[in-house]
C-alpha cells in the first residue's frame, strides 16, 4: 500500500494492517455525493479555462508540441483540483465502513 494514503487517510489507520487495503477498495466503491460531483465538475471547467491555447502557427508539428505541452500543464491541475474530492469521498467511504464495524 502506498505509504501517503495513512497520511491523507487517517481513518485507515483504525483498521488492522490486514484489512487496510480491503478497506480502501470497499472506500473506493463509495458513490459520490452532490458536493464531489459539483466540486469536480467545477474543478474540470477551471482546468479546461485555464489550459485552453491558440497557435498562431498552423502547421501540424506546431500544434503537436502544444498539445503535448497542454497535456502536460493539465495532468497535474487535474490532480489539485480534482484530488481533494478524491481523499473526501475515500474518507467517507472509510467512516462509513468503520461504524458498520461499531467503532466511532
Amino acid at each position: 500500500m502506498n505509504r501517503l494514503w495513512p497520511v491523507l487517510l487517517p481513518e485507515l489507520r483504525q483498521f488492522p494492517a490486514v484489512e487496510q487495503d480491503e478497506a480502501l477498495k470497499a472506500a473506493r466503491d463509495t458513490e459520490l455525493d452532490m458536493l464531489e460531483l459539483l466540486g469536480m465538475a467545477a474543478g474540470l471547467v477551471a482546468v479546461t479555462a485555464l489550459t485552453r491555447y491558440s497557435v498562431a502557427d498552423p502547421s501540424l508539428s506546431s500544434r503537436f508540441g502544444v498539445a503535448v505541452l497542454n497535456f502536460a500543464l493539465a495532468m497535474p491541475l487535474l490532480a489539485v483540483f480534482l484530488g481533494p474530492f478524491h481523499v473526501r469521498r475515500l474518507r467517507r467511504g472509510l467512516r462509513d465502513r468503520l461504524q458498520r464495524r461499531g467503532r466511532p
